[in-house]
């Protein structure tokens, strides 16, 4: 090897061009360095659009729920309350008898068959009336027959509608059945004395689905409820806001306390 050659050779332990030792890889620690710097920066770059992006928007937001904030919280409330009465309220079976009144004056359903039935759809849920039935009610529920016997009539018919409800559906049916073979055994009982005898319609059938709670309605009544409450508040909060504006015209137009009024001006006479 010839001397030139021997020259260009770099020495031992010389830092290689480049600024700094040669690494692993070939590369000086430098280079690395600036490689990790960039890496770093451009993975913060989403991370910093979105944290910008979030600061826009928090103005408008908050803005947005100072306004609007207790209205929403109204309907979202709402909406929770009919969606825990769905999931969590008792379920309930509900089955239906039907009786008539007639008038044996005249064979119809005149004026004192729509009276008696008014009076008999009264009697229908009370114990003693129920004493007269064939057909037994559920263990223990005599004392409680309010509770699960209703009973309702028309004003322009002799029609009693009888409704049993009940955790399942064979104790609602024989809740309605019970009340409709009392109140016609009932009504024979006193036809004599009335003039009018009860005919038993319809039967109570046992009920397939429960009655209550049904989600779709129970939902939808909580919602309108909250937005119900939603607009009410609306309309206090648009009355209050219309107060303060008035008063901050009417106080902005009253001169400030302490202030002197200015003289009038003299009238300026001009003689030709």
């Amino acid at each position: 090897m010839s001397q030139r050659d021997a020259t260009k050779k770099p020495a031992a332990g010389k830092p290689a061009p480049g600024g700094g030792p040669p690494g692993e890889d070939g590369r000086p620690k430098e280079s690395r360095a600036k490689a990790r710097r960039a890496a770093r920066r451009a993975a913060a770059t989403p991370g910093r659009a979105a944290g910008a992006a979030l600061a826009r928007l928090r103005a408008p937001l908050a803005a947005f729920l100072r306004r609007f904030g207790l209205l929403i919280a109204l309907v979202l409330s709402g909406l929770l309350g009919g969606l825990g009465y769905a999931l969590f309220a008792p379920t309930t079976y509900t089955a239906t008898a039907y009786v008539l009144v007639v008038d044996d004056g005249d064979g119809g359903q005149g004026p004192a068959a729509v009276s008696f039935a008014q009076a008999f759809g009264r009697l229908a849920p009370l114990p003693e009336t129920l004493a007269y039935s064939s057909i037994p009610l559920p263990d223990g529920a005599m004392a409680a027959t309010r509770d699960h016997i209703q009973s309702s009539t028309s004003p322009d018919t002799p029609l009693i509608k009888l409704a049993g409800s009940a955790g399942t559906p064979a104790a609602a049916a024989a809740y309605a059945n019970a009340a409709a073979d009392a109140l016609v055994r009932y009504g024979t009982s006193h036809r004599t004395d009335t003039g009018v005898r009860v005919a038993l319609m319809s039967m109570a059938a046992t009920p397939s689905v429960p009655s209550s709670p049904n989600p779709p309605l129970d939902v939808a009544v909580g919602t309108a409820s909250g937005v119900l409450l939603a607009g009410l508040g609306a309309a206090v909060l648009s009355g209050r806001r219309g107060r303060a504006h008035q008063r901050g015209q009417h106080d902005a137009s009253r001169p400030p306390r302490g202030a002197v009024p200015s003289p009038a001006a003299e009238p300026v006479e001009v003689h030709s």
